[in-house]
């Protein structure tokens, strides 16, 4: 088992990367979650143990999985976030079919072995302001997205596990020419290629015009969608 100064640090780096991929500041997150300002400083930094109800405050809000978190409670933690494991692999095919082939959705495949795009559909490229998907093939995440996601991307990449779907998380998306970001909300899901033997973490993003529109949708197939509309309502077209 990790050791406890050990976990508090790696677990202070997860919160702040999440919370910076949620575009919030420290004050906002421990306001929002009530937790003092500064005791909430003291968490991000790895300098105070953890209560349990305090744990449970950064679980909810931060929609942690057992993909990102760096320590082995997984029983824990999926009680806690409201996680269920049952069916989520299943449902991937039938979110892929619907949203992607339908054209609600956007996609990406990165190569695992290279790190860098080697698919993007064109609901997503030209979302963010590209004629091609050609312009963005060969790229690496931080191409694509602001320097929070990319960094969540790259930790995906490097510790994924196999035929495992995520839940639902954010990601922000750079645009071209430079504008304001899209946040997105994605799963992802790594899959192994039967002919090259490659591995490829495949992503699926939707935009609020998608989550507004077929919401009902994935809140009857995506594992964690609830969970994580009640989280990001910022994310529903208004």
């Amino acid at each position: 088992m990790m050791e406890m100064e050990s976990f508090l640090k790696e677990f202070g780096v997860q919160l702040k990367t999440t919370r910076k991929a949620m575009g919030l500041s420290q004050v906002n997150a421990a306001q929002q979650m009530r937790i003092d300002y500064r005791h909430y400083q003291n968490i991000e930094g790895g300098k105070i143990n953890l209560r349990l109800d305090t744990l449970m405050k950064l679980v909810k809000f931060y929609n942690l999985d057992k993909k990102s978190r760096p320590f082995n409670v997984d029983a824990c933690l999926d009680l806690l976030s409201g996680y269920r494991d049952a069916d989520a692999n299943d449902n991937w095919n039938l979110i892929y079919h619907h949203f992607v082939d339908g054209g609600h959705a956007g996609f990406i495949s990165f190569n695992v072995r290279n790190r860098t795009v080697d698919q993007i559909n064109r609901k997503l490229f030209a979302t963010m302001g590209y004629r091609s998907a050609s312009d963005l093939i060969g790229n690496p995440a931080n191409y694509l997205m602001i320097s929070e996601s990319s960094t969540q991307f790259e930790n995906m990449i490097r510790h994924h596990a196999a035929e495992q779907v995520s839940k639902p998380f954010i990601v922000t998306f750079r645009t071209q020419p430079p504008a304001f970001p899209i946040p997105m909300m994605a799963v992802v899901k790594a899959k192994r290629d039967s002919v090259t033997g490659d591995e490829h973490l495949h992503g699926i993003f939707f935009d609020r015009k998608t989550l507004e529109e077929e919401g009902h949708r994935l809140k009857e197939i995506l594992n964690g969608y609830q969970q994580f509309m009640e989280l990001y309502p910022q994310l529903k077209a208004v």
